[in-house]
């Protein structure tokens, strides 16, 4: 089950941080769950309780880090991720990914607010190092979280998570295979954007800032070869791979410039990543 390409998943990891700003806000009535990531490790609690939660990922650690929520059939548990990552392919089919903050970079933070059932999940970063094949998670970045609905839920030493706004989308996001569709066209400025998967495979939202001149197609290229030069793009926000019929919501603040959305889960049938099926968007936020 491989759930990144190595070559084009590092090449994000090696770009630096972005230009535009950074803005979580909360939602009322929603829990807030803050995990914090760094080398190789996430510090978060490990119950929670069902129904809609924003997660927020900060980065404490020197590389890029994301959040993968997925949630496993009963008896499934870490060990058989792991034995399933070890073979190429589409994922088990007792596996569904949910989504997550993707990504968050170094000394910044994203979040991301779903709807998780009841049941076992585990949370892992599927990102490997800069120069390395080798994800995150088969580094010890992985670890499981029971969503029950008991009373209490410990967040890192809190008796309860906190609680903040509920999300009010501006903007809504469909994607399927291979395509990326925005309700309207985004402006400058915040904005709180809503994704659903319309496809009947699993996808993410990897959102870029491409540097002046540059396209979608440059940074798959090279990412493709060697990430030779400078990075034509910087990741600013998205969704990790959540499955058929699933829904989210993240943020973004935008400034003017040129953007792109791309998406680098493997397909179920090929296993080439799905921006080799086209699965790229290009756009201009013009200034207001």
């Amino acid at each position: 089950m491989l759930k990144v390409v190595p070559a084009i998943a590092f090449a994000i990891a090696a770009v630096a941080a972005p230009s535009v700003a950074r803005s979580t806000r909360t939602f009322k009535n929603v829990p807030v769950i803050t995990v914090h990531a760094k080398e190789f490790a996430f510090a978060a609690p490990t119950t929670i309780a069902p129904g809609q939660t924003t997660f927020r990922l900060v980065n404490d650690g020197k590389q890029l880090h994301h959040l993968s929520i997925m949630k496993l059939d009963k008896g499934k548990t870490i060990a058989d991720i792991m034995n399933a990552m070890k073979n190429p392919g589409p994922p088990p089919a007792w596996e569904t990914d949910v989504g997550g903050p993707n990504p968050a970079l170094p000394g910044h933070s994203a979040s991301a607010t779903l709807t998780l059932e009841a049941g076992n999940y585990v949370i892992a970063c599927f990102i490997p190092s800069p120069g390395e094949e080798t994800p995150h998670m088969m580094k010890g970045m992985i670890q499981p979280l029971t969503v029950t609905p008991a009373g209490d839920v410990t967040q890192a030493g809190a008796p309860m998570a906190t609680k903040a706004v509920e999300p009010t989308p501006d903007l809504h996001l469909t994607v399927a295979d291979y395509s990326f569709k925005f309700s309207k066209p985004l402006t400058a400025g915040h904005h709180i954007i809503h994704v659903m998967n319309a496809g009947p495979q699993s996808h993410e939202v990897i959102f870029l800032q491409l540097a002046p001149g540059k396209t979608v197609q440059d940074f798959a290229k090279w990412a493709g070869t060697g990430m030779k030069g400078p990075p034509p793009a910087k990741p600013i926000d998205g969704m990790a791979g959540f499955g058929k019929g699933r829904t989210g919501t993240f943020e973004a603040d935008i400034t003017p410039g040129e953007y792109g959305l791309l998406c680098l889960v493997p397909d179920a049938k090929d296993g080439k990543v799905h921006a080799e099926h086209g699965m790229m968007k290009q756009f201009t936020v013009a200034a207001k």
